[in-house]
């Protein structure tokens, strides 16, 4: 639980969407006036989501460094693709424009918006995150969020977000409904260097792979299963999937090709 509350000055709109959250999940609405962030979680000891005109910040009771949505590397990798550069990633999926993408693990969603850019307005990418609070914050972030690339705004819209456990969700899908699914189980080992997902630490799902999960997304899957995880995970060969090691990254990615490969 948490209480919802707006920035200093809200418009009528920031206003109207705090509300309108707080109501329809059942939290408590509290006016911010001239208090501060820190005396309304003195107050009410609860957590505090606060709505603002670009942007939705959460900030956990017994911490001070708030967590909210930022767009972060899929900017400049939405960019490159642009110039006709390459993506890890993509080159991985193989996605190509209309492709129907599941990312199991949305976090943050960086790499959801690179996948949308790349499957463009005739694709779909329908972003899993378990997390309620961080489902939360980046479905309103990516709808309010502004970048003066336009191409960024068009493929954060048209990302859909769920809030669910992927293997329920996995277990309602049409056998071939998608035409890839990604995996990006977080923090299997903690990446000293990645400072800014820090507020993120605390309610991430860490679960790992396990065949069922596997088996699931074979089933649902087309063309690809990608899966991205530290260069020294065991998963890559544990649930068959093509390791493609990048000698200047931690995290590598690996394939299942459907065509070719089975679990």
């Amino acid at each position: 639980m948490y209480i919802v509350t707006t920035c200093l000055r809200p418009t009528d709109e920031v206003l109207y969407r705090a509300q309108t959250h707080a109501t329809s999940y059942n939290m408590k609405f509290i006016e911010r006036r001239k208090h501060s962030i820190e005396e309304l979680k003195k107050r009410h000891r609860q957590d505090v989501l606060v709505f603002d005109k670009r942007r939705v910040e959460f900030t956990p009771l017994q911490s001070k460094e708030p967590f909210f949505f930022h767009p972060s590397s899929s900017v400049f990798r939405v960019k490159q693709l642009s110039r006709g550069g390459t993506d890890p990633l993509i080159d991985a999926l193989q996605a190509i424009p209309g492709d129907r993408i599941l990312d199991c693990t949305l976090g943050l969603g960086s790499d959801s918006i690179v996948m949308s850019h790349a499957v463009g307005s005739t694709g779909k990418v329908i972003g899993l995150e378990s997390q309620f609070i961080t489902a939360q914050l980046v479905r309103e972030g990516m709808s309010v969020w502004i970048e003066k690339d336009e191409q960024i705004n068009e493929a954060m819209r048209r990302i859909e977000v769920v809030h669910t456990n992927s293997l329920e969700y996995l277990k309602t899908c049409a056998e071939n409904s998608f035409d890839c699914i990604y995996f990006d189980p977080m923090f299997e080992k903690t990446i000293s260097e990645s400072v800014h997902l820090n507020p993120l630490r605390s309610i991430a799902d860490t679960s790992p792979l396990s065949q069922e999960l596997m088996v699931e997304a074979n089933r649902v899957a087309k063309k690809r299963i990608v899966l991205k995880a530290h260069f020294e995970s065991d998963a890559f060969k544990h649930y068959g999937f093509t390791q493609v090691k990048r000698k200047t990254s931690k995290f590598h990615y690996g394939y299942i090709d459907l065509e070719s490969k089975t679990i």
